[in-house]
């Protein structure tokens, strides 16, 4: 009896580390893009309203959360900030690399928000001062993320990762 092969046993997981395998899928939800470059990439697009519904619906779940209300609440979708990582990875292999997010999202707050830092800092590229989270008057802002909450968010995240996908080399 042939039992199917899912994408995730398909991939070659040998190929890349676990932190360049998430590079890869940043470059590759924003290889195809239209005018004013935006993704056309429908996964793409999905996963930016996925975080932006994502982070809405926390609103209500902290007081902390209450405070970035208003930074959150827009309709800007995540910007991208790093440029000249090329995709060098096959449409399944990204759909493999977005079910190691996916699958382990919605377990505990804690860890969706070790993933938000990880999907915020491989699929956006952005820098760690970028990932510093500041609301409130723009003399005396109020921190709600320091450059090393976001290291530790990050590190935690990609441990998460490799702990429950051992099979993904970790450098």
């Amino acid at each position: 009896m042939n039992a199917a092969v899912t994408i995730m046993q398909a991939t070659d997981w040998s190929k890349y580390s676990l932190e360049e395998w998430l590079y890869q899928f940043g470059a590759w939800m924003y290889s195809n893009t239209g005018i004013c470059g935006k993704s056309i990439n429908p996964i793409a697009v999905a996963m930016d309203q996925a975080v932006t519904k994502r982070k809405k619906f926390k609103l209500g779940v902290k007081k902390k959360r209450q405070m970035i209300a208003y930074y959150i609440s827009s309709e800007e979708q995540p910007t991208v900030r790093r440029k000249g990582c090329a995709c060098e990875i096959t449409d399944n292999e990204a759909r493999a690399v977005q079910r190691l997010i996916l699958d382990m999202q919605g377990q505990s707050e804690i860890l969706d928000e070790w993933l938000d830092a990880v999907i915020d800092r491989y699929f956006y590229g952005n820098s760690w001062p970028n990932m510093v989270i500041k609301v409130g008057r723009v003399d005396n802002p109020t921190i709600l993320r320091s450059e090393m909450d976001a290291r530790s968010d990050v590190k935690c995240g990609l441990a998460a990762l490799h702990s429950r996908y051992g099979f993904i080399k970790y450098k």
